[in-house]
């Protein structure tokens, strides 16, 4: 006696819904104050909106390219470490797609930054000299405010070639103690007349002369990030 079995089925037809998926990677989360976080963004769909928050600053996400491999748009932001500012941190990412609203943390671990001190003598620093100090870079903030698109390409170039006298975040000490602080830069000698070169891509927006840092250029690469040349 032969059994028959008998097969049944049974094909349903769904209506699908094409979900907005996206994924985000940091260049690191071991940084040492002082220096930035490389956050990107890679996304199936066209972000509504995004934003990066960390110590207590949002920060703008900007559209970089899509990649037509892979199928996805590519957004990008840096995002700056203060000096004085170690241990362990949270970096948030803020994302909307869909009208959907969601977040994502990253424990960041901030280094101190092992830069020396240099003691320098100018004579006694007057109050009219703070005064001046406090104007000059009032101004310069002034010319920071606009965030634009980016306009660079990665790696920044060094301005000059030189001789590095003052490395970044070194404790400066003048008079013994009459004033502190981190230098905010990086010294660089050269014989007069050697060219200097924007570090990268982007726009002049001041170029003048202050009696606290002598002639000036500031140079807005776009996504919030200015050059500084004194």
């Amino acid at each position: 006696m032969h059994h028959k079995f008998y097969f049944f089925i049974v094909i349903l037809f769904l209506p699908v819904k094409i979900f907005s998926a996206y994924y985000t990677m940091l260049d690191t989360n071991i940084v040492k104050e002082g220096g930035i976080i490389k956050v990107k963004i890679y996304s199936n769909k066209l972000l509504q909106a995004a934003e990066v928050e960390f110590n207590k600053n949002s920060y703008p996400v900007f559209f970089v390219n899509y990649d037509k491999n892979n199928k996805e748009f590519i957004y990008s932001a840096i995002i700056p470490i203060p000096l004085d500012y170690t241990g362990k941190k949270i970096l948030i990412i803020k994302i909307m797609s869909d009208n959907v609203k969601t977040e994502k943390q990253e424990k960041i671990i901030v280094k101190k930054l092992k830069a020396g001190k240099s003691n320098i003598t100018t004579g006694k620093i007057s109050k009219e000299s703070l005064e001046d100090l406090t104007i000059a870079n009032k101004s310069i903030a002034k010319l920071q405010e606009k965030i634009t698109s980016a306009m660079f390409t990665l790696p920044f170039v060094l301005p000059v070639d030189g001789i590095i006298t003052s490395e970044f975040g070194v404790s400066r000490i003048y008079n013994k103690g009459q004033a502190k602080w981190r230098h905010k830069g990086i010294d660089i000698f050269a014989e007069k007349g050697t060219p200097v070169k924007a570090v990268n891509n982007g726009i002049i927006v001041g170029a003048y002369y202050t009696d606290i840092h002598g002639n000036m250029v500031i140079i807005n690469h776009g996504a919030g990030i200015y050059s500084f040349y004194f």
